[in-house]
């Protein structure tokens, strides 16, 4: 089984203090671990809304992150786009809404038949995707 990481969950690996029971899971997991790049945009835009005092620590994290994960990062490819367009309208046939980042994460996992580590699972659920919360 791989797992596609949601940005909720990355940014808790950024605290001084991981969750024990997450910390766990991350290294039991690690090898079929991987993260979109819709995270890294998320990330680089909250680093750079940050406290300036806040920034270095900040940036250092993620370009280790960024170096770490660089062979297991998903990028937003035609095949990629084009489940997320079918996403999209298997959405609106039931009614159902997500934003823009949770519905690209979304559809990369299903691309990829990867289960999403999320701690919003109510996020996620509109998309059928499979879903774990790595902190229970």
């Amino acid at each position: 089984m791989s797992f596609l990481v949601d940005t909720d969950v990355l940014s808790l690996l950024e605290r001084k203090r991981v969750p024990a029971k997450l910390a766990g899971w991350v290294s039991q997991n690690e090898a079929s671990l991987f993260l979109s790049v819709v995270s890294f945009a998320e990330l680089q835009f909250g680093l750079n809304q940050a406290p300036e005092t806040h920034r270095p620590a900040l940036r250092a994290w993620l370009t280790e992150t960024r170096r770490k994960f660089a062979p297991a990062t998903e990028e937003l490819n035609e095949p990629v786009l084009v489940r997320w367009k079918e996403l999209l309208v298997e959405l609106k046939r039931k009614n159902r809404t997500m934003t823009c980042e949770d519905s690209l994460i979304a559809a990369t996992a299903l691309y990829h038949d990867h289960t999403v580590a999320t701690l919003n699972r109510r996020h996620f659920e509109p998309a059928g995707v499979k879903l774990v919360d790595p902190t229970i």
